[in-house]
């Protein structure tokens, strides 16, 4: 089901933007929770350096000398309890709480590397000395989470561990505080994004309003091109697209407009002649040569329309080719032979007839009225004993259709003129309606085919030579 291009924008927009805002968001969060982490070991590990500096060595060993006030400033807090202890490598405890909990010892990251000895040179190793550098653990103390730190330092009198802890209220409030601002904006980002779509999206779409509304408003005779430049770079092509069908509508209607205007015109000659020959042939009903011209202009009338419908049929033979079928031309020539003879005897024409079988894609009914008005044009112009020859055949994976002629032939400079419709050249004896070489440069056309007219056989009369793709292919464009 399609649905609108503004639906689709926003669902294509929503998604992303949701994503990454809470991938940045996920990504802040990590990282400023590290901070904060941070920003508070660094206290305990100043908490534990200040209680380093009141350890002091005796005769009797180590003392811790930490007045009460001093100790009560150090476990001041306004929100979480402050622990300390303060014991030495022998596990005395110098001062601080006793219950808080041991940091393993073990950790890698509180003791130094064992020095490496080759195998089979063992030597005695002395004990390895505890990591001047901070431990810091997450424990439990009290039913409580805290954060501990231990320290480790060495004085001349021996080594001692400072282990500070406190509880986890104010980082978790601080958390608390930066998850509410995250989300915060967040929520923000994303009204801002929906207002930016709501509002942005209808204006870039603008555009393509006001040109629904244009066309909208147009007359069904308005063709006119739209300006590209009144659109989107990105629905540019589509509308280039668009002028181009309105062209080819424009060409049609013209066309379709030129057309009923040269029937009507040429229709108009022969039926007035016909309605005089009726006038007549009421006044003297038993004249024989009025019944004779009467006849004649029948069927000059019949064969003017059964032209106009053929040419009408040729100039839309795009649309009729496209499901044609597989044609015989023998076919379709043999049907028209016997017409032929009949009109070449009665003028002593030496009609000559070459056709192989062969086999093409093609409307019949347009192929038949090509041959048939190549040669009506041949039969027509040749003078009184003269020669016309018909070859169909294969020729270089194409079909080749050629009607000779050694009438008077075509002068060169009006080959291109004999294609448009009812033009006739000034020195035609014959007559006619101009339609024939029409209907055929149209059908031609159709099949994606080319036509031609050249000199007939040895420099005498016309050739008209017509090539046409064995497979119906249309990507030719027909030559006149």
């Amino acid at each position: 089901m399609q649905t609108s291009l503004r639906r689709k924008l926003l669902s294509s927009l929503a998604a992303p933007t949701g994503l990454l805002l809470a991938i940045a968001g996920a990504v802040a969060y990590g990282t400023a929770k590290g901070m904060v982490g941070d920003a508070y070991d660094h206290n305990l590990l100043n908490l534990a350096h200040a209680i380093a500096t009141h350890v002091h060595p005796e005769a009797d060993g180590l003392n811790l000398r930490l007045s009460s006030e001093v100790e009560a400033v150090l476990r001041s807090d306004t929100q979480d309890r402050i622990y300390f202890r303060v014991r030495d490598l022998g596990g005395r405890l110098l001062g601080g709480d006793a219950a808080l909990p041991l940091l393993d010892d073990s950790d890698a990251a509180s003791a130094l590397p064992v020095p490496y000895s080759p195998v089979g040179r063992e030597t005695p190793q002395p004990p390895r000395a505890p990591s001047t550098r901070p431990l810091f653990r997450d424990l439990v103390h009290a039913g409580e989470p805290i954060r501990a730190l231990r320290l480790y330092r060495e004085t001349p009198a021996g080594g001692y561990y400072v282990t500070v802890a406190e509880t986890l209220v104010k980082r978790e409030a601080a958390m608390d505080r930066l998850l509410l601002g995250f989300v915060s904006a967040g929520a923000l980002l994303l009204l801002a994004a929906g207002i930016a779509a709501g509002l942005g999206i209808p204006s870039g779409l603008a555009p393509l309003e006001r040109l629904e509304e244009s066309l909208r408003r147009r007359a069904g005779t308005d063709l006119s091109p739209i300006d590209p430049k009144a659109v989107p770079d990105e629905v540019r092509e589509v509308v280039r697209a668009l002028n181009g069908l309105l062209e080819r509508q424009r060409n049609a209607s013209a066309r379709q407009r030129e057309f009923l205007q040269d029937a009507a015109h040429q229709l108009r000659t022969p039926l007035a002649g016909l309605q005089m020959q009726l006038e007549l042939l009421e006044s003297r009903p038993l004249d024989e040569a009025a019944r004779h011209r009467l006849r004649v202009s029948v069927a000059r009338v019949i064969r003017l329309a059964n032209q106009l419908l053929a040419l009408a049929r040729a100039e839309a033979g795009g649309r009729l080719v496209a499901d044609a079928s597989e044609v015989e031309l023998t076919a379709l020539i043999d049907p028209l032979v016997e017409d032929w003879i009949e009109r070449a005897d009665a003028r002593a024409i030496d009609l000559g007839v070459e056709r192989e079988a062969v086999r093409m894609v093609g409307d019949p009914t347009l192929l038949q009225e090509l041959i048939a008005n190549l040669m009506d044009n041949a039969l027509k112009y040749c003078d009184e004993g003269g020669k016309v020859s018909l070859r169909c055949a294969r020729e270089e994976g194409q079909v080749c259709i050629e009607v000779d002629d050694d009438g008077p032939g075509i002068p060169r400079e009006v080959r291109e003129q004999v294609f448009e419709r009812f033009y006739r050249h000034a020195g035609t004896r014959a007559s006619g309606s101009g339609l024939g070489l029409s209907i055929a440069r149209e059908i031609v056309r159709g099949h994606g085919g080319s036509i031609a007219i050249d000199d007939g056989p040895d420099g005498r009369g016309t050739r008209v030579r017509v090539l046409l793709p064995i497979d119906g292919h249309h990507g030719k464009t027909a030559g006149r």
